[in-house]
């Protein structure tokens, strides 16, 4: 477990934190504009300010501003922010999201990391496992070396003799293999650190980041990024290497996030919230009820067919399936709905309907469900049934990210019961 009291932020560093929809009114014109670019993260409101919607993580602007934005949580009503906990329980879902492994972040290391910027956390975790790479050893490989020695060591290189040693018969051209720490793998690390220097303000992270780059040391940046990230291996030799690797591919690239590598210089990481509610749904159904196979975007079907042909494949969120059958199917939505309004939709949208009743049809199921997060006006004593076209019962229920378990009891109760 990490000590939370050695995480200490620079104090001169502007950091804010919103939640999802909130204005940014603290940031400067000059920054709006800046992150304005990032499209579909950002919504602008008549009143020029900007909002953050659908996108968690972190964004750093090019004067050093961190905008740290968290999801949207309902915390039973309470009006205080609580980003203490918000941020534990965002954490504890993004383990569970498809882009990570679960060694990656650990849970007590987010307990005791829940207080601090969550850039401050990622880069922690990075280098601790950084660290334990390089108490391991960093991995080497062979490369072929040409040089010309005062003795005779590996192949002799008989032209390259000729032209260089003509007249100085007391050295040798020679080529011999010899370990080196110049890999791609340790090419992208070192990469990744340089990257992250300008951006860490915690003070225990920069001695750890300053420790870590003096071991690299030997070891060149990467000239080209994608190339050696296609090359690079983690092969049975190196297992000490897959976590780090993880967190370089998302600091260089943005693998598996919706970031904006390339196109901006500072770092950026935003996760889809929608992903990340859908996966830790996934999850906590695969850990809290053994009735049913829990299966992600599976089994795959096709929906139309054309001649010969089949186009168009069926992807469900969430399939409960017994034996060969699909009994239930489920999709998760990031949203807040309203089951006290007075409208019959209830803030649900249309389009999610219509997909679940084509997977009902095409699945043979006789019920299907809408999960969204539980809230001030879809609660756990709340559910709404539809009936659609007399054939498919559609239910929608509410889900505690706070209390999983609770929440898939309750959910397999209301699929029995309907």
């Amino acid at each position: 477990m990490l000590a939370t009291q050695m995480i200490q932020v620079t104090p001169n560093v502007r950091h804010h934190t919103v939640r999802e929809y909130e204005p940014l009114d603290f940031v400067t014109a000059q920054e709006r504009e800046e992150l304005k670019s990032f499209q579909g993260v950002f919504k602008q409101n008549s009143n020029g300010t900007l909002t953050a919607s659908n996108y968690v993580g972190v964004i750093t602007t090019k004067r050093g501003t961190v905008v740290e934005i968290l999801p949207k949580i309902d915390l039973g009503g309470d009006p205080a922010p609580h980003h203490e906990k918000t941020k534990r329980l965002f954490l504890s879902m993004l383990r569970c999201w498809r882009g990570f492994d679960k060694k990656t972040l650990p849970e007590s290391d987010i307990r005791a990391l829940r207080r601090f910027p969550m850039l401050e956390v990622f880069v922690r975790q990075f280098l601790v496992n950084l660290n334990a790479l390089a108490r391991g050893g960093l991995a080497r490989r062979y490369i072929s070396v040409e040089e010309n020695l005062p003795y005779l060591g590996g192949r002799l290189l008989f032209r390259e003799q000729i032209r260089e040693n003509l007249t100085n018969q007391a050295r040798f051209y020679v080529a011999h293999d010899e370990l080196s720490v110049n890999r791609p793998a340790n090419r992208l690390i070192h990469s990744a650190m340089a990257k992250l220097t300008p951006q860490v303000q915690d003070t225990e992270n920069r001695r750890l980041l300053h420790q870590l780059m003096a071991t690299f040391a030997d070891v060149p940046k990467t000239a080209n990024p994608h190339a050696d990230w296609q090359r690079h291996q983690v092969d049975r030799s190196m297992p000490h290497y897959g976590p780090v690797m993880q967190w370089v591919g998302l600091f260089l690239f943005g693998h598996g996030l919706t970031t904006f590598a390339g196109r901006h210089q500072n770092l950026s990481l935003l996760f889809p919230m929608e992903q990340v509610f859908e996966d830790f749904v996934t999850h906590s159904f695969r850990r809290h009820q053994d009735c049913y196979l829990v299966r992600a975007q599976h089994p795959q079907k096709k929906l139309v067919r054309i001649g010969d042909q089949e186009a168009f494949t069926m992807k469900p969120d969430i399939t409960l399936s017994a034996g060969h059958r699909v009994r239930f199917i489920l999709d998760a939505k990031w949203k807040h709905i309203n089951a006290f309004a007075d409208h019959p939709k209830h803030g649900i949208d249309q389009n999610d309907l219509y997909q679940l009743y084509a997977y009902g049809k095409g699945y043979g199921c006789d019920v299907v469900a809408l999960i969204y997060p539980r809230s001030q006006t879809f609660t756990n004593k709340d559910k709404l049934r539809y009936q659609i076209l007399d054939d498919l019962t559609l239910i929608c229920l509410p889900f505690d990210v706070e209390y999983p378990k609770e929440s898939v009891q309750r959910s397999m109760e209301a699929l029995a019961g309907a």
